[in-house]
């Protein structure tokens, strides 16, 4: 669909005008919200033309830090639970033979 210059211009002036009633019923935190908004898209654009540029999918690499967390969590835990374990095994033996 193609919008024709007149059509263009009409919606940028309700657009306007609705920005500004926004403005005017919810003042600063309508002002906040924008802002937040603006940096968001901001974000968005860096990630995405860093991703082009890196040929790296942001969610790949995110997952992939992920797993690598996990595993090593996975492991010092196995870890301590061996560690507990001796520990028991000593405390049983010891009221066992005291």
């Amino acid at each position: 669909m193609i919008l024709t210059v007149d059509l263009l211009a009409l919606l940028k002036t309700r657009i306007s005008e609705f920005d500004r009633r926004l403005a005017l019923r919810h003042g600063d935190r309508y002002d906040k919200i924008k802002q937040q908004f603006d940096g968001a898209k901001k974000w968005y654009q860096t990630t995405k033309s860093e991703a082009q540029s890196s040929n790296t999918i942001p969610l790949d690499q995110k997952q992939e830090e992920t797993s690598d967390q996990f595993a090593k969590a996975g492991a010092t835990t196995a870890r301590q639970e061996e560690v507990i374990k001796q520990k028991l095994k000593k405390l049983l033996d010891n009221r066992t033979k005291g």
